[in-house]
């Protein structure tokens, strides 16, 4: 009886994280809003409102491995480094970027 119902609580957890796996377009308007936040600059936050997701959705890859995304975008050419981040529960955790 334990072992089925250990099995019956992988599944549902598998599931859940497969449901809640957020989409890239779920992650490039996180991406930008986070972006918009930080600029305190009134021009920079009128260009990202204006093409911030296109900007952001060119410089970005995605690999999902069904549970969860990373995401990894790049702006070493601006100086800016690069932003990994992992979507998982229809949320997204920002690891440590790298500035190159």
């Amino acid at each position: 009886m334990r072992r089925l119902l250990s099995i019956i609580l992988v599944v549902a957890v598998i599931f859940i994280l497969s449901a809640t796996n957020p989409e890239r377009s779920e992650y490039i308007e996180w991406i930008n809003h986070k972006t918009m936040d930080q600029s305190s600059n009134i021009l920079e936050k009128g260009i990202l409102s204006v093409a911030g997701k296109t900007i952001f959705d060119a410089g970005t890859s995605r690999k999902d491995y069904f549970l969860f995304s990373v995401y990894k975008t790049d702006f070493s050419e601006m100086g800016l480094g690069k932003i990994t981040s992992i979507g998982i529960f229809n949320q997204f955790i920002a690891l440590p970027s790298s500035k190159e």
